[in-house]
């Protein structure tokens, strides 16, 4: 596990980075933050810290200054900066004091967190590569291999000796195809569709914190459908210690699926439709979206697509649309500055006082209102009105 240090001055941003990144899924923990250089380097006294993400303009000791300092002191701590700057002669300066990347703030107001997190994991093993150690996420060829040839009655890599190793070119990113079959649902309900699924994700071989983030990816888009049935949502494991687990937990994943857009009895067809229609609502809702439109793409009438989409939803096509809009406005009013103009625009109101009596409507508070509650401290569990 790879122990993370977040230093920023703005409480906001630190909360933000700590909850809205994936960090689990890439085997990395978020140990401690700070709000400035001299609390960073307190707290590096007396913890283990691998990664430290840090912004470079704070109060009593500036990240730069937190960066000279922990080159000398720690060397093995990998430095990621946090800036609103894209300039390329700042960032290169970042770089020559011993930052191995940065995250620009805007990519985290654009949903491209799987993005950062592999850019960063992929620096972090070259400049292990480069100083001579064995990256950290990467497993030895036998565990590798153990991975995907283990059976339930194997407990360690010393069970299943004289398998060859796998082939280095077999962790190559997954085709878009592949991921395409994975969300479109239609291997829930078609036993073949779901036999060629798990042969070709087989296949890949992914190493296991990569195959642990694409199952996390897949999450992103069959979570939307079953929450909006079942009002509960699908979770990953901790990890994963063999391929056998990740069958069991895919199997299990389709018999939830399977009971929450199974009733009533649509044909399997009609079922990826409005689960493509779903996916579609939550890559195209900052923008107009009609019934009409969506109906056209899954190749529906407007009238049974709306029919359909209510009976396998459980509410009406506006009605779900509302509800993702107002989910993304919590987000971006919780985890961003942006004003509520802004927050209205980006989430397909162009009317600013619309967009406020939409979201009172929803959660019994005005935008500002519930940014306001949500920073004095207020249980989230009070400001999920519906």
């Amino acid at each position: 596990m790879i122990n993370v240090l977040i230093v920023d001055d703005d409480n906001l941003v630190r909360k933000g980075l700590m909850s809205m990144l994936p960090w689990s899924e890439y085997q990395m923990s978020v140990v401690g933050e700070a709000k400035n250089g001299e609390k960073a380097l307190e707290f590096l006294a007396g913890h283990r810290v691998d990664l430290l993400l840090t912004d470079l303009a704070m109060p009593v000791m500036s990240g730069m200054e937190l960066m000279r300092i922990v080159r000398k002191q720690y060397p093995h701590i990998a430095i990621v900066v946090l800036t609103l700057h894209q300039d390329f002669e700042y960032i290169q300066d970042c770089l020559r004091l011993g930052a191995i990347d940065y995250i620009a703030k805007v990519e985290l107001e654009t949903d491209s967190y799987d993005e950062v997190m592999d850019r960063i994991i992929g620096r972090i093993m070259e400049e292990k590569t480069k100083s001579g150690v064995i990256p950290m996420l990467e497993d030895d060829r036998q565990n590798y291999n153990w991975f995907y040839e283990a059976r339930h009655e194997l407990k360690s890599p010393a069970a299943a000796p004289g398998t060859p190793p796998r082939s280095e070119t077999a962790s190559e990113v997954l085709p878009a195809e592949l991921k395409q079959i994975g969300l479109s649902l239609g291997w829930v309900h078609k036993n073949a569709e779901y036999a060629a699924f798990l042969e070709s994700l087989k296949k890949a071989a992914l190493p296991p914190h990569r195959l642990t983030t694409f199952l996390n990816s897949m999450l992103q888009g069959w979570n939307p459908i079953y929450t909006s049935v079942t009002r509960q949502q699908l979770e990953l494991p901790e990890a994963f210690s063999a391929w056998y687990e990740v069958e069991e937990w895919l199997d299990q994943a389709r018999v939830s699926l399977s009971s929450a857009i199974g009733k009533p009895q649509y044909s399997g067809e009609v079922k990826e439709c409005i689960a493509r229609a779903v996916q579609a609502i939550h890559e195209e809702f900052s923008g107009p979206v009609t019934a009409s439109a969506i109906a056209g793409q899954v190749n529906m009438s407007r009238s049974y697509f709306s029919q359909c989409f209510k009976d396998i939803i459980g509410m009406t096509f506006n009605e779900y649309l509302r509800s993702v809009r107002v989910d993304k406005a919590k987000d971006y009013l919780q985890y961003t500055q942006k004003n509520v103009q802004w927050i209205s625009e980006h989430t397909g109101y162009t009317d600013q006082k619309y967009f406020s009596r939409v979201f009172h409507g929803r959660t019994g508070m005005l935008p500002t209102e519930y940014r306001q509650a949500f920073h004095s401290g207020k249980q989230m569990s009070d400001l999920q009105g519906e």
